[in-house]
C-alpha cells in the first residue's frame, strides 16, 4: 500500500472521530460536514486501491456512493428524509450483496451464517411482522430492508473472508441499534453507537475486499 493510501486511511480515521465527537456533543453543524466527508474519503481510498479494476470492486464503489446518499439524507430528522435514507441504504446493501457474490470463496463460515439467519428471523417475527400487520405502508419497507440486510450479511460470511464478514455484521448491528432507537426506545448512547459501528463496518468491508498489500 502506497503513501497516498496511508494518508487517506489516516484522513478517514480523523473524519470518523470528528463525526463521533460531533454526535456525542450534539454539534449538528460539525456532523453535517464530518459524516459525509468520512464516506467521501473512503470512496477515494477504495478507488486508490483499484476497486474500479475488478468486477466486485465496481459494486463496492456503487454501494459506497449509495451509502453517501443515505448519510446525507439521514442528516435530517423528517420522515421523508428517513425514507430516502432507507431506500439508499437498501440499494447499497444490494450492491454489497452483488459484490460479495463475486468474491473468490474461501469456504462458507457456517456458524456465523446460521447465527445471522436466526437473529434476523427472530427480529422479523417478534418486531417487524407486528408492524406489518399494524401498518403495511411502514411495515413492508422495514421487512424488505431486514431481509436484504440479513442476506447481505449472510453472503458476506459465505465468502469465507472473515474481515468482510465482521464488517457486514457491524453494519447489521449499526442498523439494528438505529431501528431500536427510532422505533422502540431512544437510547442515550444510541446515535453514537450507530455512527461508530457504521464507520468501522464500512472500513472493514473495503479493507477486507480489496486486501491491500
Amino acid at each position: 500500500m502506497n503513501i497516498f493510501a496511508w494518508v487517506l486511511l489516516v484522513a478517514y480515521a480523523c473524519a470518523a472521530v470528528a463525526d463521533w465527537m460531533a454526535v456525542a456533543r450534539r454539534q449538528r453543524d460539525l456532523e453535517a460536514l464530518a459524516k459525509p466527508a468520512t464516506l467521501v474519503v473512503l470512496i477515494l481510498l477504495a478507488w486508490l486501491l483499484r476497486a474500479d479494476s475488478v468486477s466486485y470492486g465496481r459494486f463496492l464503489l456503487l454501494g459506497l456512493l449509495l451509502s453517501l446518499v443515505g448519510d446525507i439524507a439521514l442528516l435530517g430528522d423528517s420522515l421523508r428524509r428517513f425514507r430516502i435514507g432507507l431506500g439508499a441504504f437498501l440499494l447499497a446493501h444490494l450492491a454489497y450483496l452483488a459484490a460479495f457474490r463475486r468474491l473468490a470463496c474461501d469456504g462458507p463460515i457456517w456458524p456465523a451464517i446460521v447465527v445471522v439467519v436466526l437473529l434476523v428471523l427472530a427480529v422479523v417475527l417478534t418486531r417487524i411482522l407486528p408492524r406489518v400487520r399494524a401498518d403495511w405502508r411502514d411495515g413492508i419497507p422495514l421487512l424488505l430492508y431486514a431481509v436484504v440486510l440479513g442476506a447481505m450479511t449472510a453472503v458476506a460470511w459465505g465468502t469465507g473472508w472473515v474481515v468482510v464478514g465482521v464488517g457486514a455484521t457491524l453494519f447489521l448491528v449499526s442498523d439494528a441499534i438505529l431501528a431500536y432507537d427510532r422505533f422502540e426506545r431512544e437510547l442515550p448512547w444510541g446515535k453514537l453507537a450507530v455512527h461508530v459501528t457504521y464507520h468501522l463496518s464500512q472500513l472493514l468491508i473495503v479493507w477486507g475486499m480489496l486486501r491491500p498489500g
